[in-house]
């Protein structure tokens, strides 16, 4: 069964975080039926499209938004919007196949998913993290004098927000909106850290997703797992020469409540004039100026294991 939905879902045109907190988006309700009246009095008119499949998903996840979190059955979700149920099962199927739906246990209702959520989450606190974190992050690179990121935790892999280069003979190959592994590398490290205590909900979530890069690189999960401890009892992440050899990144995560907003890096030549415990507490000095309720810097811990 193809599932042409995903690729679309990630780019929404909607606010979803608007339609999950119950807020009206402004200026319209957040109803199917009003927002198609505001398009038709501007003239906007449905596009042309060759996955009609992508259209009903994206209309069933805005009339379950509507909803709330009670749901609605299937027959009513086929009446709202004139569809068959047979075909609407399967594209709901499909969205609670990747919990972007879930049907509740008492009435097998369908209402909106887990991963809504998070992708509301993910895009929202990249747009605002960032704007929070610059400042301290420019400063950072003016202090050390090397290449700095940010970046936020999307699934498997770290997506780079921001990054203010050195003026030194620093490459790391990286850019705004890139994408790498989470793995193995310092941020990732940073953030899956306090996102996942224990050893079960991190092979969960992460079987299979391990690509080392370069031979310092751990070769599998058990390996990976001892220097995510490691990095949360120290109190940041490191990666020494494990996904571009010559290049040490040291990194720190910016906690909101419980969870890892974002995570901020500093890349250096791996030389012996690199000192990974004083880059460890500029960082987090710097960023300490920037910090403001929900937003606050990870406590280390003492050190329990070792590789």
């Amino acid at each position: 069964m193809q599932e042409p939905v995903l690729p679309e879902l990630r780019k929404p045109r909607i606010k979803c975080a608007d339609l999950l907190c119950g807020r009206e988006p402004e200026g319209q309700r957040a109803s199917i039926d009003n927002m198609t009246e505001t398009r038709a009095v501007m003239g906007e008119k449905p596009p042309h499209t060759t996955m009609p499949s992508v259209d009903k998903a994206l209309l069933a996840l805005l009339s379950l938004a509507d909803a709330g979190p009670g749901g609605l059955p299937l027959s009513e979700i086929a009446s709202r919007l004139k569809l068959n149920k047979s075909s609407l099962h399967v594209t709901l199927s499909a969205l609670r196949f990747r919990n972007f739906v879930e049907q509740t246990p008492t009435t097998g209702f369908y209402r909106l998913g887990s991963a809504l959520g998070q992708l509301s989450l993910s895009y929202l606190n990249s747009l605002d993290i960032r704007a929070t974190l610059r400042p301290a992050v420019q400063l950072l690179a003016e202090q050390l004098n090397e290449v700095c990121h940010i970046s936020v935790l999307d699934g498997h892999e770290i997506l780079y927000i921001d990054k203010i280069d050195s003026n030194r003979a620093i490459q790391p190959g990286t850019r705004i909106g890139m994408r790498l592994p989470a793995l193995t590398t310092a941020m990732g490290r940073a953030m899956i850290a306090q996102e996942f205590t224990t050893y079960h909900a991190f092979r969960t979530r992460f079987e299979n997703a391990l690509i080392p890069r370069t031979p310092n690189a751990p070769r599998d999960l058990d390996e990976e797992w001892k220097r995510i401890c490691d990095t949360r009892e120290r109190g940041y992440g490191i990666d020494n020469q494990e996904n571009v050899e010559g290049l040490v990144a040291v990194a720190i995560a910016v906690l909101s409540g419980d969870r890892a907003a974002a995570a901020v890096s500093v890349v250096s030549l791996a030389d012996n004039n690199m000192d990974i415990e004083h880059n460890a507490r500029v960082i987090k000095k710097t960023l300490a100026t920037v910090m403001a309720p929900p937003l606050h810097l990870p406590e280390p811990r003492n050190r329990q294991s070792s590789l």
